[in-house]
């Protein structure tokens, strides 16, 4: 009997050891609790196998351990912060390999030995197995337990331990029982190494399959994000070209208004007041020149209409020869609207952070094939950021811009694409869509 006991005692502890070791850090109590509750698992369990054996029923020794298997998993789900599915998938590699390990070390005493399958020396082997393979075997249960914990898939983690477990079950079935003579034939030898080789791979298979599935999820959310934060855009920036809009005919009509005005001032000032005509005429040709039509798009028009006149106030040297169709079938002009004022703002904001130099932005679009492609070259202080080949914000440390990638998005929605780049004080853009 107490053969028996030390054998099942020298397989299941180091076992009952990796199950925890791997989550030390997502302990719901204190170590102690755990040890203690480890040490009252194998308590009851080998209780019960001194009891089958003392009745004489060593066959029933399967039985108990079977039996102690929902209790291993009720104290497993209660000391550990994992959901159950999760830890059951973990749990499943642990009972595969304790089986091969199980099955191994017996095949050995008996060939080697001549002993029985639980016997004491049965129960050494298993010792020595589990110390030669502790540390990659270690690693591996780290790796799947680090994956598990970063892996969010509620719905697969409650059926994908049913892989392995069937595995398991088959393997167990046709070699479970421990008789002399099927212990010793190298068939069950070799079906308890594949056993344990299969579910290597198989959770290796698995757990990367999830890894990749998990960031494909991560990419989908933040493509998500990006595209709800594009659409936003595209409305304020619509809303933005509209007033501009409006704002330029406004300015038009009362730039003519007022030229009417003086005119009739100065007729109704007389020829005895000549100093007042040649007031008034200097007004009359002091009023800026009307806007001028950059493009046939009038919303394209009014948002660099709007930039030009930054331009001008800030000393910033603007040239532009645009051509953009007053109306595009896939383009649309809220789209052409978020590509020409992102990269105005941008360039304007550059040229306004330069200490000295000349200031520059020089805009060109073109149409050939309906293709349309956008070409912008503006100065700037020579400080560009880039990480991952993304230029980074000059307002928000750290982060991608957020114009740049709008321009991005826009250009891969319609089949296009944008390129950036800083060459010394220069900081040359190129967008091409399809119309």
């Amino acid at each position: 009997m107490m053969e028996t006991v030390l054998y099942t005692f020298c397989t299941y502890l180091p076992i009952h050891l990796l199950a925890y070791l791997p989550f030390l850090d997502l302990l719901r109590f204190k170590k102690r609790w755990m040890a203690a509750t480890v040490a009252g698992n194998m308590l009851l369990h080998l209780l019960g196998v001194a009891w089958v054996v003392q009745i004489g029923r060593p066959d029933l020794i399967t039985v108990v351990g079977l039996a102690m298997v929902p209790v291993s998993l009720a104290l497993y789900f209660v000391n550990i912060r994992l959901s159950p599915s999760k830890l059951l998938f973990t749990y499943v590699l642990l009972v595969n390999y304790q089986n091969m390990a199980q099955g191994v070390s017996s095949f050995f005493a008996v060939r080697l030995f001549h002993a029985a399958p639980r016997s004491l020396e049965s129960g050494l082997v298993c010792l020595v197995l589990f110390a030669l393979a502790g540390v990659p075997m270690y690693r591996l249960f780290r790796y799947a337990a680090r994956q598990v914990y970063r892996i969010d898939a509620p719905r697969l983690w409650r059926v994908i331990w049913l892989l392995p477990a069937i595995m398991s079950g088959l393997v167990t079935i046709f070699t479970g029982s421990y008789q002399t003579e099927l212990v010793c034939s190298w068939m069950f030898f070799l079906a308890r190494t594949s056993l344990l080789l299969c579910i290597v791979l198989v959770y290796w298979v698995l757990l990367n399959a999830l890894d990749g599935i998990q960031k494909q999820a991560v990419l989908q959310e933040q493509l998500n994000f990006e595209t709800h934060l594009l659409e936003l855009q595209m409305e304020e920036e619509e809303k933005r070209s509209q007033l501009l809009m409006e704002t330029a005919q406004q300015t038009r009509q009362m730039r003519h208004d007022l030229r009417h005005h003086l005119t009739a001032i100065q007729a109704m000032a007389g020829e005895e007041n000549s100093k007042l005509r040649d007031y008034i005429a200097t007004l009359i040709l002091d009023i800026p020149t009307a806007v001028q039509d950059y493009c046939e798009n009038p919303t394209v028009n009014a948002v660099v209409s709007h930039y030009a006149a930054r331009c001008q106030q800030e000393g910033i040297a603007f040239t532009a020869r645009l051509i953009v169709p007053a109306q595009n079938e896939n383009l649309d002009d809220r789209a052409l609207c978020v590509v020409f004022a992102n990269l105005l703002e941008n360039g304007v904001e550059a040229c306004g952070r330069m200490a000295g130099g000349k200031k520059f932005i020089r805009l060109n679009s073109s149409l050939e094939y309906g293709v349309l492609t956008i070409t912008m070259d503006n100065s700037f202080d020579g400080q560009a950021r880039q990480e991952d080949g993304k230029f980074l914000s000059s307002k928000r440390a750290g982060a991608p811009g957020v114009g740049l990638s709008s321009i991005r998005a826009v250009a891969k929605a319609h089949q296009g694409d944008a390129r950036f780049e800083a060459k010394g004080t220069t900081f040359l853009s190129s967008v091409y869509c399809r119309l």
